[in-house]
């Protein structure tokens, strides 16, 4: 009897392990110094510009809220048909860029295909990390984007 409870305690603390290590949710930091952007309201039409600080990682990413979209612009493993912004390694080393009003992004979803990033109004968060598609992290900035 005590033999079975033990087992059946043991089990237990093994599911309640594994599923505290699938809860782990993926850090994204705020942080000025590593990853900014400006302005923080942005009329459709209008550039944003982005600085980058060191170890900032090497792809860019947007997710649009309004459509729970995410719209890639740099990354590794590109879809063939993605118009990339920049090259992996070339953002990687940047420091500062600036996004246009016609700066495409590649739809990460069953539709794919190019878009204009800043098209719709509504709240966007821009993401940097080393590999977006892992559970690594990285950094983050919100912004609004307005009709005018």
């Amino acid at each position: 009897m005590i033999r079975t409870l033990l087992i059946i305690f043991a089990l237990l603390n093994i599911a309640v392990s594994a599923k505290a290590l699938e809860a782990t949710e993926t850090v994204w930091l705020e942080s000025e110094n590593v990853f900014s952007c400006e302005p923080k309201e942005l009329v459709i039409g209008d550039a944003l510009k982005i600085k980058l600080g060191e170890q900032h990682g090497k792809e860019l990413a947007v997710y649009r809220h309004s459509e729970n979209i995410w719209l890639f612009l740099v990354v590794g493993s590109q879809p063939p048909d993605m118009v990339s912004f920049m090259s992996p390694l070339e953002f990687k080393a940047a420091k500062s860029l600036e996004i246009a009003h016609s700066t495409t992004g590649y739809r990460w979803d069953s539709k794919g295909g190019n878009e204009a990033i800043f098209s719709k109004p509504g709240k966007y968060t821009l993401y940097v990390s080393e590999n977006l598609e892992s559970e690594e992290g990285g950094y983050k900035c919100e912004l609004i984007v307005k009709n005018h």
